[in-house]
């Protein structure tokens, strides 16, 4: 279960990051210097090829429209495998 919330949590935040981009109008290195790391860095987050860390999921939920939404959207999404999973056991 902890394999697939990960997942679930590296594929949100990379939706995030695309959707938060996008909105500002950004290119992926203006988006990377706005969350003070590298551009190669910035863009495997967009592709899925590493989830971002603290700090940067912390900075991209500044730069979005209502973190409360993503934030609550998210915990359902959790607690949703949660309960499946408890239900299997």
């Amino acid at each position: 279960m902890r394999d697939y919330m990960t997942e679930l949590l590296k594929e949100e935040l990379r939706v995030l990051a695309i959707r938060t981009r996008d909105r500002l109008q950004l290119t992926q290195k203006e988006m990377a210097e706005r969350l003070e790391m590298s551009e190669s860095s910035y863009s495997a987050i967009e592709t899925g090829a590493s989830m971002c860390g603290t700090l940067t999921a912390m900075l991209l939920l500044l730069e979005h429209e209502d973190a409360d939404v993503f934030l609550n959207e998210l915990m359902v999404k959790f607690e949703k495998q949660r309960e499946e999973k408890m239900h299997t056991v």
